[in-house]
């Protein structure tokens, strides 16, 4: 679903890589998939659903810039074309509770750094959803898209669920390099996102076996009920 993960700099967009930003305030309006979207359905929700990078544009600071994104949640909804209020909330609980724990914004901050920069088809981003998916919701502490409380139960093609479970493999091994943070994009009534913002040379693990991004990319989990509607939900 999801091509490059949220890269977010304090202007939005730069060419060098700057610390997460831990908090503030945002506007997010999202205008559809960016690369169309694979229809799925998990043990989390109740019939069909869409997965596809979402594109938009991001309001931080007074700055605007186009970006592409994806859902963190199941069950909450957004409206397309329609601007409304984000938190950037700190990792490990913060936000009363609604930031990743330490252990999701690791395995999502390695998620990007194996596959993020790379994503640039609808099966490439349909099957970083399903790995974000997995990342946020599941429970267990194996990653699998075919056990645990999350778990893909249909659709998805074999390329798609192929490469998120290679990928979640692979974020998995304790050695996997991070370069990349994870920040939520939150509010509490809509459905919510991701931010990826480089890390420091310095201390990013493993930096020199993983290519420097030119520039900062906007992305993060993108779900979307398919449907006739102006409004789409993430559970029907």
């Amino acid at each position: 679903m999801l091509r490059t993960a949220l890269a977010l700099a304090t202007a939005l967009l730069a060419s060098t890589a700057l610390a997460t930003p831990v908090s503030g305030s945002a506007t997010v309006k999202l205008t559809g998939f960016a690369y169309g979207y694979a229809t799925v359905t998990t043990s989390a929700t109740s019939g069909v659903i869409g997965a596809g990078e979402l594109a938009g544009q991001i309001t931080r600071d007074g700055q605007t810039t186009s970006f592409l994104t994806y859902c963190t949640d199941i069950y909450q909804t957004f409206s397309w074309n329609v601007a409304a209020p984000y938190t950037l909330l700190p990792t490990q609980g913060g936000g009363g509770g609604n930031g990743f724990t330490a252990r999701q914004e690791d395995l999502l901050g390695k998620l990007y750094t194996l596959a993020g920069a790379a994503v640039d088809t609808r099966d490439e981003s349909a099957a970083f959803q399903l790995a974000v998916w997995e990342i946020v919701t599941e429970t267990d502490a194996a990653l699998s898209l075919t056990a645990g409380n999350f778990n893909l139960s249909g659709g998805g093609s074999a390329q798609q669920r192929k490469a998120a479970s290679d990928w979640l493999a692979a974020v998995g091994d304790a050695s996997a390099a991070k370069s990349f943070n994870a920040t939520r994009l939150y509010n509490n009534t809509l459905q919510d996102f991701v931010v990826f913002t480089a890390m420091p040379q310095n201390l990013a693990s493993n930096a020199n076996n993983v290519p420097e991004p030119t520039s900062f990319v906007l992305a993060a989990l993108a779900l979307a009920a398919l449907g006739v509607s102006r409004r789409r939900r993430c559970r029907r």
